[in-house]
């Protein structure tokens, strides 16, 4: 979505969901887009969206605001968003495969949510305006045939993501320092990437090289991944902090 356009359309979203006391929703944000809603929420307009992609730990999602008689606890997304399995066997498709045959059939980038592949079959999040299109036009992926299905959001499996774990300690749980420990990058190096905002905290840029994380925390470093923090707590005998990380494979 446009930067210039996503705001306004936010805007208008909430006041919808309070004036006429329905659902409304975003279609699908990258990361950025939604840190950078969450914030405009909370700071102008004294609200705070759900987010939701279909599954636990989905990375792009929609953005839902909901109306009084709605609570979080018992919301159902499945008539905002659909899921389509998409079968190919005997062959090895990637999601670059995947997203190519859909921008092909002319689909616009933030109508689709997340794309997870695994073996010989592919999953892929849709808005419910699109997904017949999908449903009767996706016969090939690649060069390779595939079968595709509408499938129930509760009956997806598990789509765990892949962590690289690793543990180091750090003197201070600045970011400059955590990030160095997590990719192996000497504090000289890391701390150029500030230099040239390269540096993401939460999927926002971060220029402040001694800015403190935490638990929980995404840090992004251009070239080189992104990480989360599983954990920052105990000392050693000299006092650092032991930090647990996982880098996204």
């Amino acid at each position: 979505m446009e930067e210039r356009d996503l705001l306004p359309r936010i805007k208008d979203l909430a006041n919808r969901c309070a004036n006429k006391n329905i659902i409304t929703c975003s279609p699908f944000l990258t990361p950025h887009e939604q840190a950078e809603v969450l914030e405009y929420c909370r700071r102008v307009l004294r609200v705070t969206p759900l987010f939701h992609g279909g599954y636990e730990d989905a990375e792009r999602r929609m953005a839902f605001f909901l109306p009084d008689w709605q609570d979080e606890e018992s919301f159902d997304p499945s008539p905002y968003m659909k899921a389509v399995e998409a079968k190919a066997p005997f062959s090895s498709l990637s999601h670059r495969d995947f997203l190519g045959s859909l921008m092909g059939l002319g689909i616009e980038r933030e109508c689709v949510g997340d794309i997870i592949v695994k073996e010989q079959t592919g999953w892929f999040f849709l808005l419910p305006s699109i997904t017949p299109h999908v449903l009767s036009s996706m016969v090939k992926v690649g060069r390779d045939g595939v079968s595709v299905s509408e499938v129930d959001l509760f009956s997806l499996p598990a789509f765990e993501k892949e962590l690289k774990e690793g543990t180091f300690t750090v003197q201070s749980l600045r970011i400059d320092a955590v990030a160095s420990g997590i990719f192996r990058l000497s504090r000289s190096s890391c701390q150029d990437l500030f230099i040239r905002g390269d540096v993401s905290l939460n999927h926002f840029p971060c220029l402040d090289k001694d800015a403190t994380v935490s638990e929980g925390d995404i840090i992004s470093l251009r070239h080189y991944g992104k990480a989360k923090i599983l954990s920052a707590d105990g000392r050693s005998r000299k006092g650092r902090i032991f930090v647990t990380a996982g880098i996204y494979i």
